[in-house]
């Protein structure tokens, strides 16, 4: 059942995500079919993504099987960068 599933914090994929959450990153969202969209992402869990589009209130869910490609409009090479990969330190 896909309600059971958590999502995997330790992918890099669901890591550079969340930091496009935190930091606001406008993206530009390209969907199976060839249809286009720009906005930013409030949240994400394992079947959807929620992208709100500028003049809107509400945010669209955009199924995660239906996407292709998801990219930063800014060019900021710093805040585009990959988070690490490595699992932190259990406590000592």
């Amino acid at each position: 059942m896909a309600h059971d599933r958590e999502l995997d914090t330790s992918l890099p994929g669901v890591r550079l995500l969340q930091q496009w959450i935190r930091q606001r990153r406008q993206l530009q969202i390209l969907l199976a079919g060839g249809r286009e969209l720009q906005g930013r992402l409030l949240w994400q869990d394992t079947e959807f993504l929620a992208l709100l589009t500028t003049g809107r209130d509400r945010p669209d869910l955009l199924g995660r099987s239906r996407v292709e490609l998801i990219s930063p409009i800014e060019a900021d090479p710093l805040a585009a960068t990959m988070p690490s990969p490595r699992l932190p330190l259990p406590p000592i």
